[in-house]
C-alpha cells in the first residue's frame, strides 16, 4: 500500500545505546548541569533507513528529550516486548495491537494510568483524540492507552468507466447494483471481445470486501446485534442468512470472484490493476490514491463511490469505532520520566509534529507555498524521503486529519468521508469475553467454514446448513459469548453514562 500504511518506525540502535537507554533514563547530572532525558521507544519497522537522520535530530531539539527508537521486524515486535518486560527493562513508550493485551498489560502492572500526565502534558493530544479515549484502553475509570483511532474508510468502488461506456447509472440499490454487475458480466466492458471480466472482487480472508453486503441486510461484520436485550454475534443476527442466500445467488450468476475463498489478496488486487474487475470494496487510500501507479490500462480507470441500500433500505459500512481502533499506545510503569514521555506523545501528535514526521523538515524537504504542498526534489521519491527519516516516526502517536489526509486527492478524502458516516446500528463492546481467549479462533473459523460452503453451493438447503452451523456455533461457546458479551455491554453502557 506504498506509504499509507505504515504503522512502525525504522530507527536501529547498537547494544551501548540500547543498554544505557534502558538504565539511564531520568534527568542526568553531567558537570552540573541536566542533561535530557532519555526517553526509548519499541516500534515495529516496514523499511530500513539510516539512524541518525534529520527527523530525529528534529523531534530530539524541538521536545527537549533524548528520544531513542528501538526498531524491530514487525514479525518479531511481540516477543521483543515480552522479552523486555520479562526482562524488567520495558521500553518507555510502547504499543499493543489487541484488547486482550491491554487487559493483560493492566492486570501485571505494565503500564501507567495516563490521565495526570495527559491534563499536564497532553493538550494535543486531547485536543486531537480526547473523544476517543473511552475504549479498550479505558479500565475502571482510568486511561492507560491512546488509540491510534485512524480510520481510513472502506469505501465500495465502481469502474465508473465501465458504467459510462454501458449506459449505467450508478446503482445505489442491490437490485440496480445487481444489474450492474451483470453487464459487467456480460456486456464486455473492457472491450476485448472475450468474457473475462470479474464484476465484483471478493476475499474471504479480507472482511471488508465483504462488508457493503452484509451491511445491506442489516448485519455489521465482526459486530454483536442487540435482539432481545442480549448482545449476539454478527452471524446470528436477522439478516445474515438473507446475505449469504444473496451472495450464493451472485456466486451461481459468475457475478463474483470464483476464486474467492482461496484468492490471496495481492493477486485479488492485481485483477484490478489489471482492468478485469468492475467493483472492489477496500480502503480508498488504496483504490484511488496508492494504486493509481498501479493500473496498467492507458488511459487510466476512473472510479465512482456508492452505497447499495438492501430490501428494508438499509446501507451502509460497520460502524468504525475510533475509540477501539488499534493499535494503542502505552507508557511503562517503570519509565523513570513518564512526563517527558508524554511530552514527546504530545510533539508527535501536534500539526507541527505531523508535518515533521509525515514529510520532514519545511524549506529542506517541502514547500507550502499559497497553501500548495509541494515536494522538493528528490524527496518526492518515498525512498529519499526516508533516508532523511520521514514516513517513519509519524507512527509512534498519529495525528487524526493530519498531513496524510490534507495530501490525499479529493475523491479519496470524500471516499473516506461516505463510508465513515454511513453506518449501520450495532451493539459494539469494548471489552473481550472470556471465552474468546480459548475459543475465538475456532468461532471465527467455524463462520467461515459454513460460508463459504453456502456461498459455493449449489441448490443446497442453505436453511438446513445454516441451523447446523448455529447449533455447532452455540455448543463451541457461542452461547457462552452472548452471556458474557452482554455483561459485559451493560457494565460498559453504565461505565461510559458517568
Amino acid at each position: 500500500m506504498k506509504r499509507y500504511y505504515i504503522q512502525g518506525l525504522s530507527l536501529g540502535l547498537g547494544a551501548a545505546v540500547l543498554l544505557s537507554a534502558c538504565s539511564g533514563n531520568g534527568q542526568n547530572q553531567t558537570a552540573g548541569q541536566k542533561e535530557p532525558s532519555i526517553i526509548t521507544v519499541l516500534m515495529s519497522k516496514s523499511t530500513n533507513f539510516p539512524e541518525d537522520n534529520l527527523v530525529i535530530q528534529e523531534i530530539r531539539k524541538r521536545t527537549g528529550v533524548n528520544v531513542q527508537v528501538i526498531a524491530v521486524d514487525s514479525p518479531d515486535y511481540e516477543n521483543k516486548l515480552n522479552t523486555m518486560i520479562a526482562s524488567g527493562s520495558p521500553p518507555d513508550i510502547f504499543r499493543s495491537a489487541s484488547k486482550a493485551k491491554i487487559k493483560e498489560l493492566v492486570d501485571n502492572k505494565v503500564i501507567l494510568p495516563l490521565d495526570d500526565l495527559l491534563a499536564k502534558n497532553g493538550k494535543n493530544v486531547m485536543d486531537n483524540k480526547g473523544k476517543y479515549l473511552k475504549g479498550a484502553g479505558y479500565i475502571d475509570g482510568k486511561t492507560y492507552a491512546i488509540p491510534n483511532a485512524y480510520v481510513l474508510g472502506n469505501g465500495l468502488a465502481l469502474r465508473k468507466d465501465w458504467l459510462d461506456k454501458l449506459g449505467l447509472r450508478v446503482p445505489t440499490t442491490l437490485d440496480e447494483y445487481d444489474n450492474v454487475l451483470r453487464a459487467f458480466a456480460n456486456k464486455d466492458p473492457d472491450g476485448n471481445g472475450k468474457k473475462d471480466t470479474i464484476p465484483l472482487g471478493l476475499i474471504i480472508s479480507a472482511d471488508q470486501t465483504f462488508d457493503h453486503l452484509f451491511s445491506a441486510y442489516g448485519v455489521p461484520m465482526k459486530t454483536g446485534v442487540m435482539i432481545n436485550g442480549k448482545v449476539t454475534p454478527w452471524m446470528l443476527a436477522p439478516g445474515y442468512l438473507d446475505a449469504v442466500k444473496h451472495i450464493n445467488l451472485m456466486y451461481n450468476e459468475g457475478l463474483i470472484e470464483p476464486d474467492f475463498a482461496t484468492v490471496p489478496n495481492l493477486q485479488e488486487f492485481e485483477k484490478l490493476w489489471n482492468g478485469k474487475m468492475g467493483a472492489f470494496q477496500f480502503n480508498p487510500p488504496g483504490t484511488t490514491q496508492n494504486w493509481l501507479t498501479r493500473y496498467i490500462e492507458n488511459p487510466k480507470p476512473t472510479f465512482v463511490y456508492t452505497i447499495v441500500k438492501g430490501p428494508a433500505g438499509i446501507g451502509g459500512n460497520t460502524r468504525f469505532v475510533r475509540e477501539d481502533r488499534g493499535p494503542w499506545t502505552h507508557i511503562s510503569s517503570k519509565s523513570k520520566d513518564p512526563e517527558s514521555a508524554m511530552k514527546v506523545l504530545d510533539f508527535l501528535i501536534s500539526e507541527d509534529g505531523d508535518r515533521l514526521t509525515w514529510a520532514g523538515v519545511e524549506g529542506q524537504q517541502y514547500t507550502r507555498k499559497d497553501g500548495k504542498f509541494e515536494w522538493i526534489k528528490p524527496f518526492d521519491d518515498a525512498v529519499q524521503l526516508r533516508n532523511v527519516g520521514g514516513f517513519a516516526y509519524n507512527g509512534i502517536s498519529q495525528r487524526l486529519d493530519g498531513m496524510e489526509i490534507q495530501l490525499m486527492n479529493e475523491q479519496t478524502r470524500k471516499a473516506i468521508e461516505l463510508s465513515v458516516n454511513s453506518p449501520i446500528p450495532d451493539a459494539y463492546i469494548f471489552g473481550v469475553p472470556e471465552i474468546e481467549k480459548e475459543k475465538k479462533k475456532v468461532l471465527d473459523d467455524l463462520e467461515i467454514e459454513f460460508r463459504t460452503a453456502a456461498i459455493v453451493s449449489k441448490g443446497g438447503n442453505l436453511d438446513k446448513m445454516y441451523d447446523d452451523f448455529k447449533k455447532k456455533y452455540l455448543a463451541e461457546g457461542g452461547g457462552l459469548w452472548i452471556e458474557q458479551a452482554t455483561a459485559i455491554y451493560n457494565k460498559e453502557q453504565t461505565e461510559l453514562k458517568k
